[in-house]
């Protein structure tokens, strides 16, 4: 006869309770291993800032002034379209809900949505989207050709020609294009809500001096370094997991934008939340 153990739902309950524990643990294992993966992606391409060699930081400086002009200089037009119009709908709207409100007030409301959210945070998801998505899929391509493999043959180190110099191009332009995104999200987007929300550029521009302290300089500085290091990290570190498929690269890159996204969204609430609990109230300048 067939033992009665093996119909006990008592049985049948810790075995799943064991798959489900197991189960866990597989995924928390499988995380520590990514997360540390990352790190030492991370970790290799500023630890190769001091590795010496003149002829090998020229060429890594051309690879950087090649990364900020396709990253920075030729998504302008992007950012300018985007930056417009955004400007321009907060400005309206906030005339249309709050018909009284001044224009030092106004201009508060701008420092404290389009300085120092929108600009930041857009700029990132506009990096990430446009730039993340071909910085992973250049590095899965040369991982696929053994271009990687190549370099290190030649006693070239990938983290200081390859994530270094991609890495750091993106975090200056990030911080370039959150300057010029603010620029033209107010400025911008004021000249073109006129006609609908007549207001005094003087009244405003009392308000920007009024709500901008030295604090946010530090805030602006601190989310554009942050942002731009969480995409080109995301990004190269995606490329480079590539493994022989060429089917892995788009893989890959949708990975990469999906991280780089998650971790920019989570990286600007937490240093906006921050900000406020250190200063206080945005409107308390």
């Amino acid at each position: 006869m067939r033992p009665s153990a093996f119909f006990d739902p008592r049985v049948a309950g810790q075995a799943t309770s064991r798959r489900l524990v197991a189960g866990v643990g597989v995924r928390a294992i499988a995380a520590l291993h990514a997360t540390t993966r990352a790190l030492a992606t991370l970790g290799g391409a500023f630890g190769s800032v001091a590795a010496p060699g003149s002829a090998a930081r020229s060429v890594a400086r051309r690879v950087l002034l090649m990364q900020i002009l396709f990253t920075g200089v030729q998504a302008l037009g992007l950012v300018s379209v985007i930056a417009l119009f955004l400007g321009a709908t907060i400005i309206i709207q906030i005339g249309m809900m709050a018909p009284a409100t001044t224009g030092d007030i106004l201009g508060r409301i701008l420092v404290a949505v389009v300085l120092r959210e929108l600009a930041p945070l857009g700029t990132a998801i506009i990096v990430g989207g446009r730039s993340g998505t071909a910085i992973a899929a250049e590095l899965g391509g040369m991982k696929v050709n053994s271009e990687i493999l190549a370099l290190s043959s030649l006693g070239i180190d990938p983290s200081r020609y390859v994530v270094l110099p991609r890495l750091l191009g993106v975090v200056v332009s990030v911080l370039a294009l959150m300057v010029y995104f603010g620029v033209v999200a107010i400025v911008g987007g004021y000249i073109v809500s006129l006609p609908i929300i007549p207001s005094s550029f003087g009244a405003l521009r009392a308000g920007f001096s009024e709500a901008l302290g030295p604090a946010d300089l530090l805030l602006f500085f601190g989310k554009g370094v942050g942002l731009g290091t969480i995409v080109g990290w995301a990004s190269c570190h995606f490329g480079l997991q590539v493994s022989v498929s060429p089917t892995e690269v788009p893989q890959m890159a949708s990975r990469a934008v999906v991280t780089s996204l998650l971790g920019c969204v989570v990286f600007n609430t937490a240093v906006t939340a921050a900000f406020y609990w250190a200063v206080g109230s945005p409107m308390r300048y």
